[in-house]
């Protein structure tokens, strides 16, 4: 302990001011729990600042994960419905579906497998040939083989919700504190005991690390591997008329967009045109081949695109797992230490719901959802070559997570 700086005890310790951390630490204090939210820079200044806002069920990619991937995201999904009335917020939430585009015979194929998968497993969606497609999305280019609906899917502003769910934590009593460094975890023997920051030293009974990317740098136990940096970069156009009706993803996934209100058409993905495919870095910084790339998507869908301007960059660093399914619960071998991390890219399709179970299962109660799959400590038994759907055919997938 530092000499001169305070030490001060709660009942939990979420590190990470995303979309995760604050949500844990909202239904902490509706348990009324004493909760410390600590941030190294500010509320929703990392990923969940800097992502597409686009939320749904269970990516079709996950079709052979089993139920439980969709059991949360379907939740989570219905809880997006709700939170806004439940906080008093506004968070510009819309949801009249989502289109996923086959421009390939092999992206058509995967459709056709994925959907009737998903059906079974209660999703809302339905395949549809170009002209339905384009009945529903007029603006897309003719040249489209087909396309997923997936009903109720939509999208929202990231800011409004994390920064809601933030406030609606500190009106219940969690201490909220950004800016502040967190060093390393404490320990008592084998038991995580809370954390030393660059504002002191804090206890907790537990301790939460809902820190995607960075969880490794603060947690060297985790299997070199087990959650991958991946830099992701969108760009936002100048104002247009209303023409997208629906927020969009393509190519397995790796490409997708929305127009927000006021008009800008925000478009993300071709991680591949990045040095390493993005892996491995955690710059937030954008590339070149990589912004060409997605623009060059953009106006290949939407045609009458191809004139407007391109008006703000950014980059992000996602948290990426070697088989695509993110880190959820208590960490084998490591009593008082919960994660809540490497969501690979769709971080809020799973924040409500996985901060209200993991309340719950920090409070003691019984969660009624599978949790198995997402076991912090699998990789240590299974390894991490790297098999991620959401980089399948680019070079990482060839490579053994610990190489990335």
């Amino acid at each position: 302990m530092t000499a001169g700086m305070p030490r001060e005890s709660y009942d939990v310790i979420v590190v990470g001011g995303g979309v995760h951390g604050c949500s844990l630490a909202y239904r902490l204090a509706v348990r009324k729990k004493r909760v410390l939210l600590v941030e190294q820079r500010d509320i929703c200044s990392g990923a969940s600042g800097r992502n597409g806002g686009i939320t749904g069920e269970g990516s079709s990619l996950f079709a052979g994960a089993g139920d439980a991937v969709y059991a949360l995201t379907s939740e989570n999904l219905r809880m997006m419905s709700t939170i806004g009335d439940e906080l008093g917020i506004d968070f510009q939430l819309t949801r009249p579906g989502g289109l996923d585009v086959a421009t390939t015979e092999a992206q058509w194929d995967h459709l056709q497998q994925a959907v009737p998968v998903q059906r079974a497993a209660g999703l809302d969606v339905h395949l549809l040939d170009a002209h339905e497609a384009r009945k529903l999305e007029p603006a897309l280019t003719p040249d489209i083989i087909g396309a997923k609906f997936a009903r109720g899917h939509g999208h929202l502003w990231p800011f409004g919700l994390v920064h809601g769910l933030a406030g609606a934590a500190t009106k219940l009593g969690a201490e909220i504190r950004t800016n502040t460094t967190v060093f390393n975890l404490l320990r008592r023997g084998e038991r995580v005991s809370g954390v030393t920051t660059s504002s002191g030293q804090f206890e907790a009974e537990h301790v939460v690390l809902a820190t995607n990317s960075y969880t490794p740098l603060l947690l060297p136990e985790l299997p070199a591997g087990s959650i991958v940096p991946a830099r992701g970069q969108i760009l936002v156009t100048q104002p247009v008329a209303p023409m997208l009706n629906h927020a969009f993803g393509t190519n397995f996934d790796k490409e997708y967009g929305r127009q927000v209100p006021g008009g800008p058409i925000l478009c993300g993905g071709f991680r591949r045109l990045d040095e390493d495919e993005g892996l491995g870095h955690y710059e937030e910084r954008v590339t070149l081949p990589v912004i060409s790339g997605i623009a060059g998507c953009l106006t290949q869908l939407y045609p009458a695109l191809k004139d407007i301007q391109v008006v703000r960059c950014w980059a992000g660093i996602m948290g990426f797992t070697p088989d695509g399914i993110p880190l959820i619960g208590p960490m084998d071998g490591m009593p008082g230490l919960t994660l809540s991390a490497g969501f690979n890219g769709g971080g809020f399709s799973w924040a409500l719901i996985t901060g209200k179970t993991l309340a719950a299962q920090l409070c003691g109660d019984t969660v009624p959802f599978d949790l198995s799959p997402f076991r912090p400590g699998r990789f240590a038994e299974k390894g991490t070559a790297w098999n991620n759907p959401f980089t399948a055919g680019e070079a990482s997938r060839a490579r053994a997570g610990h190489e990335v």
